[in-house]
């Protein structure tokens, strides 16, 4: 006799739902296509606890992925995706309120009025291109950001293959983690914008060291290792996906400003 994943009751073959808790009785593995359902539901949806996940992202964040995606107990998280969605908005909020990424250039116009006597007729088409590109990264971090969760988790299933965890359950334990990421730097970047005006070094390096520290132990957790020895692993493979996604995006950086129109 089977068990309910989510809270273990007995469940007899032909039952549909759980009786105790209301989870579906039988759950298929993460696949593509079911991302895209759970996305569509989290559109329309939005009935868990959201500050319950924020505290379990704080506190086990790989604990919280691997239950969730691995053991099945999906009544019992609030929807990653719903989440994400969350996060975009109040991303979107406060970036319009301080303004972190635009607040030294607050005029198009005048930059490249400063850039003319001091650039090279040849050379101002590339200087311009790359402040333009600045300026798209920068009134448009958060899709950037979100734009890494498909990259990151490749890195991931790629190095932890063996494991036998697909890549659509990687790409789940991504939104889980990018967007607790996306809220830290949320509420760091508040804070700061709030103290100081000239902060965006300090808040980049923090939020790259944030990263590597928070990513190799939700994935410790997630793949549920006991050895202390494997924080090696999950932060190797860390660093290759921040690696990875500096490649790939200085890589579009250099060929907009290079090659483009």
């Amino acid at each position: 006799m089977e068990k309910c994943p989510n809270c273990s009751t007995d469940l007899e073959n032909h039952f549909i739902h759980c009786p105790t808790c209301g989870q579906t009785a039988h759950l298929p593995r993460f696949k593509l296509l079911h991302i895209l359902d759970e996305f569509f539901q989290a559109i329309f949806s939005v009935d868990k606890s959201v500050l319950s996940l924020i505290k379990n992202l704080t506190i086990q964040p790989g604990v919280t992925a691997r239950e969730y995606i691995l053991e099945k107990k999906r009544k019992k998280y609030f929807n990653p995706f719903s989440f994400l969605l969350l996060v975009l908005g109040l991303n979107l909020s406060v970036n319009i309120l301080i303004k972190p990424y635009t607040i030294n250039y607050p005029d198009k116009r005048q930059t490249t009025q400063q850039l003319k006597p001091t650039v090279t007729k040849e050379r101002l088409p590339y200087v311009m291109r790359r402040r333009q590109a600045v300026l798209f990264i920068e009134e448009n971090i958060n899709i950037v950001g979100l734009a890494a969760i498909p990259l990151f988790a490749f890195v991931f299933w790629l190095y932890f293959r063996r494991t036998g965890i697909n890549y659509a359950e990687h790409l789940v334990a991504q939104v889980f983690f990018s967007s607790f990421f996306s809220l830290f730097s949320i509420v760091l970047t508040l804070a700061l914008g709030l103290l100081f005006r000239d902060y965006l070094p300090y808040l980049n390096r923090s939020l790259l060291l944030f990263q590597l520290i928070y990513l190799t132990v939700a994935y410790y957790q997630f793949l549920n290792y006991q050895k202390p020895v494997n924080y090696l692993k999950t932060s190797a493979a860390t660093l290759l996906a921040l690696i990875s996604w500096v490649i790939v995006s200085g890589g579009a950086f250099f060929l907009y400003v290079r090659f483009g129109a």
